[in-house]
């Protein structure tokens, strides 16, 4: 069987990582011969994964440019027109940085208390992180947040 290559990370394997988007795509997992890992969505893998390795400029030109025909293609099947891209920038952006947000909050809520903000951390919280055994063990612990 030949090298696979995401960028310049040599694969030693892709699983199924048995989970899905929230659209129903797949979701792998690429394990590299270095021990780390990585997730990705099944039409992601499908475009980044070669014979050869690259640099991650090239990698980077790999997992976009799918990524923007699609979105033309969407822009066009809707009709948008050139003066409302602008504003629709804004929106996807602003939606981009307030679910970033909200999940930032999520993830630092084991540690303190319920925050409106991720600016509200504090050194007492970012220390009780630090200090933790694993991350794991919080984030997955059972019941949380329920």
């Amino acid at each position: 069987m030949p090298d696979k290559f995401i960028g310049e990370k040599k694969v030693a394997n892709i699983i199924d990582s048995e989970t899905k988007t929230y659209g129903g795509i797949p979701v792998v997992m690429a394990l590299y011969e270095d021990g780390t890992k990585e997730l990705f969505s099944s039409l992601m893998i499908e475009k980044i994964v070669s014979e050869t390795s690259c640099d991650l400029t090239a990698l980077r030109e790999k997992r976009l440019n799918p990524v923007v025909e699609q979105v033309l293609n969407l822009l066009r099947d809707w009709g948008v027109k050139f003066n409302e891209l602008p504003f629709m920038s804004m929106l996807l952006n602003q939606s981009l940085d307030f679910n970033q947000r909200e999940a930032l909050v999520k993830l630092w809520g084991p540690w303190g208390p319920k925050l409106l903000s991720p600016d509200d951390v504090d050194l007492i919280m970012v220390d009780n992180v630090l200090r933790s055994q694993t991350v794991d063990e919080v984030i997955n612990k059972p019941n949380a947040d329920k």
